[in-house]
């Protein structure tokens, strides 16, 4: 029952606080954990694989599966390549083409992170914390496509080669974009309206606030904007 299941979230948010007791609560559905949890604990074949408050697991996921377990709808994946300026910023090349700039929203060095990140997966090759079917299982992203590829090439990763993390939300429909997006569908729920765009071969799921039926096939220009956009390595 959608409403009671509604309804006992909420008295189990309230119960949480009014007796000051720790609960465990296991669910498969995200929207439980993010609503009522204090704090998140989300494994991947038994190994974790980050432990903190919603918001921050929703904001700041630890690695591409994180990012796209937790959302719904979920977040858009985009490969791109580029490198750091001495100003902090990243450089990409990405949707075919368009380049654009990544600001992260703290100060980070990738030399130092690469470094730091290789001398860790060196120190935990000989782990014995999982049985090694699950270690060696690795999380395959998905890049939404218009012309989906059965097969695609192996190619030698570098350090210049990354995945952009992009919640719907970070998608803005407005009339100064300076990318160019076709509708691929719209279904609007009244409160919200999701939408399906493509832009450089790629699908982009946004989600607009209000009820906004776009006619399929209508060219629109549209933003990359907001907080909640994550640059993982893709290696």
């Amino acid at each position: 029952d959608a409403k009671l299941r509604l309804e006992m979230r909420s008295e189990l948010q309230r119960l949480h606080l009014q007796t000051g007791s720790t609960f465990v609560y296991v669910t498969h559905d995200q929207m439980e954990a993010m609503t009522l949890a204090t704090r998140i604990c989300l494994m991947e074949n038994g190994v974790l694989q980050q432990y903190d408050e919603p918001l921050t697991v929703y904001g700041k996921p630890s690695n591409l599966f994180v990012a796209d377990f937790v959302g719904n709808p979920a977040i858009n994946f985009i490969e791109a390549r580029g490198a750091q300026k001495q100003d902090g910023a990243v450089e990409l090349t990405m949707l075919g083409g368009v380049k654009a700039a990544y600001a992260p929203g703290e100060p980070v060095n990738l030399r130092e992170w690469f470094a730091r990140e290789e001398k860790a997966a060196a120190a935990n090759v000989d782990t014995h914390a999982v049985e090694k079917a699950n270690r060696d299982s690795l999380f395959k992203y998905h890049i939404a496509k218009v012309e989906e590829d059965e097969f695609e090439d192996e190619v030698t990763l570098t350090h210049e080669d990354f995945v952009l993390g992009i919640r719907p939300e970070c998608v803005s429909i407005c009339e100064d974009g300076a990318l160019e997006g076709e509708i691929f569908s719209a279904m609007p729920t009244g409160m919200e309206t999701t939408v399906k765009l493509t832009c450089g071969g790629a699908m982009l799921t946004s989600v607009v606030f209000g009820c906004v039926d776009y006619a399929v096939d209508t060219e629109l220009p549209l933003n990359i904007v907001g907080d909640n956009i994550a640059l993982f390595d893709k290696a």
